[in-house]
């Protein structure tokens, strides 16, 4: 079967960063080929290379900043491994930062325009106030696709993920999710899953409204440099 490359951005603490790994988690759990490639230039206090290590050991291969740079995680740069990161076998999810800047990263790939299976999403938290309201989603939406248009430059579905973080409870994931439903109804874009921290698990079943269910161990606290 043809690989396929999943994009995931989104505005800051969106948890697209949770997303991208977790996402990586259900490959390496089916046996899957799957690369990490962490792509976050914007946020130079987040990366991937803290937990590279726990996520290697789960089966995952991770592309990542190899060290620090002046003030943070060497967020001014990226590696020859990391713009030629479409020459690894198998399936690959790419991280990127949040705003226009973040996908716009996208255009240092070499090869980028030739992937068949490109899908792009964008992670979101009703919680944030960027995407607090269904008018505001849908702005969130535009202004996300990036300065530097490009034919294949375009998200193909959203990720629900609104969490207060430990305080979310089962109705503030329902009520994100329909907040976003009616923003994705007016721009035609599929919901195509839903994220829930572990700890909710018991409440929901594999879908809800017909919307994949993605349980999340969330990691990335420990990334923080």
């Amino acid at each position: 079967m043809e690989r396929v490359v999943e994009v995931y951005a989104g505005a800051y603490a969106s948890g697209k960063s949770e997303t991208a790994l977790n996402r990586a988690r259900q490959y390496a759990a089916m046996n899957k080929s799957i690369t990490l490639v962490d792509l976050d230039t914007v946020e130079p206090a987040y990366t991937l290379r803290p937990i590279a290590g726990k996520l290697e050991d789960m089966g995952i291969k991770v592309i990542t900043q190899p060290d620090n740079f002046g003030l943070g995680e060497a967020a001014s740069y990226v590696t020859p491994a990391q713009t030629n990161c479409l020459s690894q076998r198998g399936n690959i999810i790419i991280d990127v930062g949040y705003g226009a800047g973040g996908l716009d990263i996208l255009d240092i790939l070499n090869n980028i325009n030739f992937e068949k299976n490109l899908e792009i999403y964008l992670v979101v938290n009703t919680a944030k106030f960027e995407t607090s309201t269904v008018e505001n989603i849908i702005e969130y939406v535009t202004f996300s696709e990036g300065i530097e248009k490009r034919p294949w430059k375009k998200f193909t579905g959203v990720i629900s993920n609104t969490h207060f973080g430990d305080e979310t409870t089962k109705e503030d994931v329902i009520n994100g999710y329909n907040k976003l439903k009616k923003a994705c109804e007016k721009i035609n874009l599929p919901i195509r899953a839903i994220g829930i921290d572990e700890k909710l698990a018991s409440a929901f079943r594999l879908n809800y409204d017909g919307v994949e269910i993605w349980t999340y161990k969330r990691m990335m606290p420990l990334a923080f440099w």
